[in-house]
């Protein structure tokens, strides 16, 4: 049965995200050689528990796949008020614009396989996704946030709020195990 995006005026045409729950996703994230972590705004103020926000939950993915992180729009302030130095500070349209290239990376070695969103609102995050989909064929895209998206290669399906946060803490269970 095929997801249907949150938003309906998303026609992504007939290659469509492959839905994902946290454990699969925990699982592709570790095969990943060389992930990427791009957040946005939106991380700022979606909450994932009383007192942790998603912008946390990026962190400590990083930490846990030794994945660089891009800070988008207003985001830079609040990473380094948490002790956390973003690999690459950009808009999220021009990094985008940076991935189409095979041969870019944040560290200037091989490209990213993954490219892990999040935080980022719904339409625009669509448009990047869409933009990766077709003309960057080399990566692999997810979206992390709690609603469909079919421009990525893996999205969660339309989740409601405890649902996504549980799928989440999945993804930090399975890296922590790994790492064990």
């Amino acid at each position: 049965m095929s997801v249907l995006p949150w938003q309906f005026g998303n026609v992504p045409g007939p290659k469509t995200a492959l839905k994902l729950n946290g454990e699969v996703a925990g699982r592709l994230i570790k095969a990943s050689k060389k992930p990427l972590i791009v957040v946005g705004a939106e991380a700022l103020k979606t909450k994932i528990s009383e007192d942790k926000y998603l912008l946390d939950y990026s962190i400590e993915l990083s930490k846990l796949t030794n994945a660089p992180i891009v800070a988008t729009s207003n985001t830079l302030k609040a990473f380094l008020e948490r002790g956390y130095t973003p690999a690459l500070v950009l808009g999220s349209v021009e990094i985008t614009d940076r991935l189409r290239d095979s041969r870019w990376s944040v560290d200037g070695s091989e490209a990213h396989d993954l490219v892990i969103f999040m935080g980022i609102t719904y339409q625009l995050q669509s448009q990047l996704l869409s933009a990766l989909k077709n003309f960057a064929l080399h990566l692999k895209t997810m979206s992390l946030d709690r609603y469909y998206h079919p421009n990525a290669s893996w999205s969660f399906p339309n989740l409601p709020h405890n649902k996504w946060v549980e799928n989440l803490n999945m993804i930090l269970e399975i890296l922590k195990k790994e790492k064990e």
